[in-house]
């Protein structure tokens, strides 16, 4: 098996793309784990305390008391990959291959998520205006509904969405 040496140019374009010289990449990259790591923290929180279909629950929504702080921290997640992306310069080529990846990604958790839904409301008995259904006159957003709005499609749309337009943002701007 024989080995190269990366090219000085090749070796600077990777301290490049890590460190900007100042380590803020790097500081970046620290922000994004920590953002995605208690994303999915709050997504477990969410599940842990969201009611089984074939459960009675009297005891109200305990998983709204996780839902709002995980929506916010998707936001800050999705705002720190966006700015994490910006630091990345890539060729237009490998940017169109991460864009198509990316579409196909999303289209995919979209898939996932609607299946998910489907599956739910279909366990619950049917939608909120049902009579027979077990959320009958309850709002969409109940404690038997929390996991369509945070759960890992949901978080897996937010991050390939982010990437789809940062690469869409980058393009109009190089052009």
């Amino acid at each position: 098996m024989v080995t190269t040496m990366p090219t000085e140019s090749g070796l600077q374009s990777f301290k490049n793309l890590y460190s900007s010289g100042d380590g803020m990449a790097i500081f970046h990259s620290k922000g994004i784990l920590v953002w995605l790591g208690v994303s999915i923290v709050f997504i477990f929180l969410v599940d842990l305390f969201t009611f089984n279909p074939n459960v009675t629950s009297g005891n109200g929504n305990p998983g709204l008391l996780f839902v709002v702080p995980a929506a916010a921290l998707f936001a800050l997640f999705a705002r720190s990959l966006w700015k994490g992306l910006g630091r990345i310069d890539v060729s237009s080529i490998m940017r169109m291959k991460m864009g198509l990846g990316a579409f196909a990604l999303f289209l995919l958790f979209c898939l996932l998520e609607y299946k998910f839904m489907v599956n739910l409301i279909t366990s619950l008995g049917g939608p909120p205006e049902i009579i027979s259904s077990k959320i009958y006159r309850y709002p969409w957003l109940n404690q038997y509904t929390n996991t369509l709005f945070i759960n890992f499609y949901t978080l897996g749309i937010v991050v390939n969405g982010v990437i789809l337009l940062k690469i869409i943002a980058c393009s109009i701007r190089k052009k």
